[in-house]
C-alpha cells in the first residue's frame, strides 16, 4: 500500500471502523432477519416475501437517493457558505421531496396492487402494506441525509442499525405467531415509522444544517435522485423477474442464495455514508478523490472475493441453515458471488460521480437497466443464462463508470483556496 494510501486510512480510518463495526452489527440483524423469514415461511412463502421485499427495496434503497441528494446539497450548501447554517424548515424542500417522492411510489403501488397481485399469485391486502410502507422509509431517509450532510455518519449508521435490529426482533415475534408474509410487511412497516419519527426529531433537536434556499427537484438533486434510484432497480429487479419467469421454488431458492450474495454491495453503501459529503466539501482536491475511490474499490473488491471464495467452499453448509426446500441455492450461490462482484464495485464508483451529480452515469444506469429487463425476459425460465447477462452487464457498467470517473477527475481540479466549510473537521 502506498504512503498517501496510508495517509488516507490513517486520517479516516477510525472513523470508518467505528462505522463499520456498528455496521457489522447491522449486517448480522439483517442477516438473521432474513434467516428467520426464510425458515418460518418456507421456500414459496418466502418467493412471495421476497417479491414483495424486493418492491420495498426498490423504493426504500431507493429512498436513499433522497438522503444522498439531501447530504450533497446539506454539504454543498455548508460548502458556498463557508460556515454551517442552523436553521431548518419544518418543511423545506428536503421534506417536500420525501413526500412527493413517498406519495407517488405508494400511490403507485396502490394503483398496480391488482395486476401485480395477479402476477405473483397474492392478495391486494398485502399489497397495500407495501404501499403504506414507503413513504415513512422517504421521511426515515430524509432526515439522515441531513445528518449525513454535516459529517455525522454516526447517527446515521446508527439509525439504520437499530431499524435491522428492530426488524430482526420483531420480525422473529411474527413468524412464532403463524401471521405469515403479512405480518412480516407489518413489521417493516412499524420499523418504518419509528425510525422516521426519531429521526426527524433528532435533526430538528440538533438544528442540522438545511439545503438552504435550494427549490425541490432542482437539476443536481434530480440527477442524484435518478443514479440512486436506478442503481436501486439494478440490483433488486433480479428477484422479481426470477419470480415472474420461472416456478416457485426455484424462485424462492434464487431469493435466499441473492440476499447472502448482496451483502456484498452493504460494503461500499456503508463507505458511502462517510465518503460522499467529504467527495462534495473536498470537490477541488483531485487526490484526495481518487486515492478515496480507489481505497473503496480496493476494500470492495477484496470483500467480494472473499464471498466468492466463501460460498464456492462453504455453500453447502450455508444453504442447509434456510431450513427444507432451498438445495438449488447452492448451485446458484458461487455464481451470483462472481455476478455480483462488478455491482458492489460499481456501486463504490457512485459514491464519487453521485457527489458530482454525474449525468453520464445516469445514462449508463438507464442503458443497463434496458439490457437487463429484456434480456432478463428472454433468458427466463434459464437463471443460470440470466445470472450471467447480470454479470457482464455489471462488468460493462464498472469500466464505462470508471473511465466517466477518470475523465471528469481529471478535469475537474481547482486551485482554490478551500473554505472553512472544507477544512472543518466532519467527524462527529
Amino acid at each position: 500500500m502506498t504512503n498517501k494510501s496510508n495517509q488516507f486510512l490513517s486520517q479516516h480510518g477510525r472513523a470508518m471502523v467505528h462505522i463499520g463495526a456498528v455496521s457489522a452489527v447491522g449486517i448480522i440483524a439483517s442477516v438473521g432477519f432474513q434467516l428467520v423469514v426464510i425458515r418460518g415461511l418456507g421456500p414459496q412463502q418466502y418467493g412471495l416475501l421476497a417479491s414483495f421485499l424486493a418492491l420495498i427495496n426498490v423504493a426504500a434503497i431507493g429512498s436513499a437517493a433522497l438522503r444522498n441528494s439531501v447530504a450533497v446539497n446539506t454539504a454543498d450548501s455548508a460548502l458556498r457558505s463557508g460556515v454551517p447554517k442552523r436553521t431548518v424548515k419544518r418543511l423545506d424542500s428536503s421534506m417536500v421531496e420525501a413526500l412527493v417522492l413517498g406519495g407517488a411510489c405508494t400511490a403507485g403501488i396502490v394503483f398496480l396492487s391488482p395486476f401485480l397481485a395477479g402476477s405473483l399469485d397474492t392478495n391486494v391486502i398485502a399489497l397495500l402494506f407495501v404501499a403504506f410502507t414507503v413513504t415513512p422509509y422517504f421521511i426515515f431517509s430524509r432526515a439522515q441525509g441531513l445528518l449525513q450532510g454535516t459529517g455525522d455518519s454516526a447517527s446515521v449508521v446508527w439509525w439504520s442499525t437499530g431499524a435491522q435490529v428492530a426488524q430482526l426482533v420483531l420480525g422473529a415475534f411474527a413468524v412464532l405467531l403463524g401471521l405469515g408474509a403479512v405480518g412480516v410487511l407489518s413489521v417493516l412497516l412499524a420499523t418504518a415509522i419509528l425510525g422516521a419519527f426519531g429521526s426527524t426529531y433528532q435533526a430538528r433537536s440538533r438544528g442540522i444544517v438545511s439545503t438552504g434556499k435550494a427549490k425541490p427537484f432542482s437539476r443536481d438533486t434530480s440527477v442524484v435522485l435518478l443514479i440512486t434510484i436506478a442503481f436501486a432497480w439494478l440490483t433488486n429487479v433480479d428477484v422479481i423477474l426470477v419470480r415472474a419467469g420461472s416456478s416457485e421454488e426455484i424462485a424462492g431458492a434464487y431469493a435466499a442464495a441473492a440476499v447472502v450474495i448482496k451483502t456484498t454491495l452493504i460494503i461500499p453503501a456503508t463507505l458511502s455514508l462517510y465518503l460522499l459529503p467529504r467527495f462534495v466539501m473536498r470537490k477541488g482536491d483531485t487526490a484526495m478523490t481518487k486515492l478515496g475511490v480507489n481505497v473503496t474499490l480496493a476494500i470492495t473488491f477484496v470483500t467480494g472475493i472473499a464471498m466468492v471464495a466463501l460460498v464456492s467452499i462453504a455453500g453447502r453448509v450455508i444453504v442447509p441453515v434456510f431450513g427444507e426446500g432451498y438445495q438449488a441455492s447452492v448451485t446458484f450461490l458461487p455464481w451470483l458471488a462472481l455476478a455480483w462482484l462488478p455491482w458492489a464495485m460499481s456501486q463504490g464508483l457512485l459514491i464519487r460521480l453521485t457527489a458530482s451529480s454525474s449525468k453520464s452515469s445516469l445514462l449508463v444506469l438507464v442503458l443497463a437497466a434496458l439490457v437487463q429487463w429484456f434480456g432478463s425476459a428472454a433468458l427466463l425460465p434459464d437463471v443460470f443464462a440470466m445470472i450471467l447477462l447480470n454479470g457482464v452487464a455489471g462488468l460493462a457498467v464498472l469500466v464505462v463508470l470508471f473511465i466517466i470517473h477518470l475523465m471528469s477527475a481529471g478535469t475537474g481540479g481547482s486551485s482554490r483556496t478551500p473554505t472553512f466549510a472544507e477544512n472543518a473537521p466532519l467527524d462527529q
